[in-house]
């Protein structure tokens, strides 16, 4: 799907006018501050991230947090993410810190529920706490989304909010799931197992409909550039990505493999984000 910007170039850059239409989870999940600063329909001129421009070699970083080589994350920042056992480690003096960590396996990634029977689960947790069989799953409450009905304890994705999740519970509204306790946003876990892309200058790729990164696209040495329509140059405003400094609206040409067809463009910076479809 095609992103459209909005660009109108006036003689200062307090005229630019960006549509509102960029993904910023990225930005969220580590923390980064929003500009206060906003354009006409609502987003941030640009993030200040500390964990990008502040770095330490002997520290490490995760959803906004800083942790010490030999410190442990507690397993309630991570529980969602299925990953367990988090710890940030030292290679040696000139290496930067990184987490090791190891991949939760559920039970339910192998074999499907009971015949009869329905995994039962709580917010912000990889895997099911338990099911419900039988008669039993008659008297779950039921829940309404739209024309899809969940039973108690099961996951619902929220239409058009692909980051917020809930569990169907009793008294479920599904006008109200920004403030509903059963409900809750994804963490993006690219800190823990994908740091060297992000700190190496790579760009989040996402697809139409989720939440996370998909992945990172590392620059090429074939990358092009394709100048936008504003002459508007400040250097808060702008992206670095590989030989590039690009301004808000610039891009890079759309490149397509196997995998579909790669979108980038400096839509907030510090970041270059790209849309694969």
């Amino acid at each position: 799907m095609k992103r459209t910007f909005l660009l109108l170039a006036f003689a200062s850059c307090a005229s630019l006018l960006l549509a509102c239409d960029q993904p910023t989870k990225h930005y969220s999940s580590m923390g980064c501050i929003p500009n206060d600063r906003k354009d006409d329909r609502g987003c941030p001129w640009n993030y200040d991230c500390p964990n990008l421009t502040n770095r330490q070699k002997d520290k490490c970083y995760l959803f906004g947090k800083v942790y010490a080589v030999g410190e442990q994350v507690p397993e309630e920042e991570t529980s969602s993410t299925c990953t367990a056992a988090l710890a940030c480690i030292s290679d040696g003096e000139d290496q930067q810190a990184r987490f090791i960590y190891a991949y939760v396996d559920c039970a339910e990634f192998f074999r499907p529920p009971t015949a009869n029977c329905t995994l039962q689960y709580k917010p912000n947790r990889c895997c099911s706490s338990g099911q419900v069989c039988s008669d039993e799953v008659e008297k779950l409450a039921k829940c309404k989304i739209g024309s899809e009905t969940f039973l108690e304890g099961q996951r619902m994705q929220i239409p058009g909010k692909p980051c917020r999740n809930c569990i169907c519970s009793a008294g479920f509204n599904e006008g109200n799931t920004d403030s509903d306790s059963n409900c809750y946003d994804d963490k993006c876990g690219f800190e823990i197992h994908g740091a060297d892309s992000l700190y190496s200058g790579a760009a989040p790729v996402y697809k139409e409909g989720y939440c996370c990164p998909w992945f990172w696209r590392e620059p090429k040495e074939t990358d092009q550039l394709v100048k936008g329509p504003t002459k508007c140059v400040d250097s808060k405003l702008q992206c670095k990505y590989g030989k590039f400094t690009m301004n808000i609206g610039d891009s890079l040409q759309p490149v397509t493999d196997q995998q579909g067809t790669y979108r980038c463009s400096c839509g907030i910076p510090p970041l270059v984000h790209c849309m694969m479809d």
